[in-house]
């Protein structure tokens, strides 16, 4: 393993979590009852079995769900629809490296609300408020992604009042939220705000990521503006992964599968919480209970350009801590690290080679 490059990089599940026979077996099933609907044209807001039990899954009327060609696809529709050049975004801060890019492409003025252990910085928050009503706040309740973070019943609920005193929408990105390893599930945001909340999910941590299929969940009034945002866009979706999806939901695998990745996932974290604490005593992280990332802050005195460089000395393929901020000076020390492609010896090994280059 000492000439073997680590990738710490992005959180990809591992091809070998992939269940290639049965999504053979529903793609079989798929062509031979229904292959001319699922080849032809499939109209924005989607393939309508797929919404209708997804629907059912989230418990709301079939008018409230649209699917897209990914989360991440809807999160940029959603960003065109509400914001404009000059609008105000608020994200937490760190976030998802994508859809921080997405929305600075859009011309808003992006706002970072700071993170603690239990979610968004509320005291930050209100002040924002206070400043300068967004348009749309961007969050990721569940095993946050860099952080690896859950916010708390307490921040959902407050989140959720503000969003209707101060009228904004918010994002609610969930990809994560079904990959819970301990502990217990806290209500969706979206559960205290329908009105005001837009939830999404994805098949790609919890089937396959090549699939493309994400869905969001929201008031028929949102959902209606992204129906028409996506038919202006792409027309339709790929109907045939959509069609894998639900052919994979009908016969009750999708959640055979994910207790199935969780007692992958569950000792790649706990391998890697180990390691740090024996290793790194020095770096603060937040403690995940599910999810796919651990995020550190590292002691003063490492800069990103250094450790970047020196990453490469020893093996390491990191990514850029600065992407995930709003304003990237603040990413200096931060590192996020995904524990989900690696098994546990080669999180042993990686933190090994990383405790060798932090300063500490």
């Amino acid at each position: 393993m000492e000439n073997h490059t680590i990738n710490l990089t992005r959180g990809v599940p591992p091809a070998e979590v992939f269940p290639i026979k049965e999504i053979e077996t529903c793609l079989s099933t798929a062509l031979n009852r229904d292959g001319g609907q699922i080849l032809t044209y499939n109209f924005v807001p989607g393939y309508a079995p797929l919404r209708q039990i997804l629907a059912e899954r989230m418990g709301v009327p079939v008018d409230q769900i649209f699917t897209g060609n990914g989360s991440l696809e809807i999160v940029n529709f959603l960003s065109s629809i509400f914001l404009n050049p000059g609008d105000c975004a608020f994200t937490e801060s760190p976030t998802y490296d994508r859809a921080n890019t997405l929305f600075k492409r859009t011309g808003a003025q992006m706002v970072g609300i700071p993170m603690e252990a239990d979610g968004v910085n509320l005291n930050a928050l209100e002040e924002a408020l206070k400043r300068r009503s967004p348009k749309l706040f961007y969050t990721i309740t569940d095993f946050h992604n860099p952080l690896g973070t859950v916010t708390s019943l307490e921040k959902r609920q407050q989140v959720a009042r503000w969003a209707q005193e101060y009228n904004f929408i918010v994002i609610e990105d969930s990809p994560y939220r079904a990959l819970r390893y301990h502990g217990e599930d806290l209500p969706t945001l979206y559960s205290f705000a329908p009105e005001r909340v837009v939830h999404l999910c994805s098949v790609s941590k919890l089937l396959a990521p090549g699939l493309r299929v994400g869905w969001a969940m929201g008031s028929p009034q949102i959902i209606g503006k992204l129906v028409k945002w996506g038919i202006d866009s792409t027309l339709a979706s790929p109907s045939p992964t959509q069609a894998i999806v639900y052919e994979y939901m009908r016969a009750g695998l999708f959640d055979i599968n994910i207790e199935r990745l969780k007692k992958v996932y569950a000792p790649r974290l706990a391998a890697l919480a180990s390691a740090l604490d024996r290793t790194l005593p020095e770096v603060i992280y937040p403690k995940p209970e599910g999810g796919f990332f651990i995020g550190l802050t590292l002691p003063a005195g490492n800069t990103m350009d250094r450790l970047i460089s020196d990453a490469n000395t020893v093996g390491l393929k990191i990514t850029d801590g600065r992407a995930f901020f709003t304003h990237p000076a603040d990413g200096e020390r931060f590192l996020r690290i995904p524990f989900c492609t690696l098994p546990p010896e080669e999180i042993e090994e990686a933190v090994q080679r990383l405790a060798g280059i932090v300063q500490r």
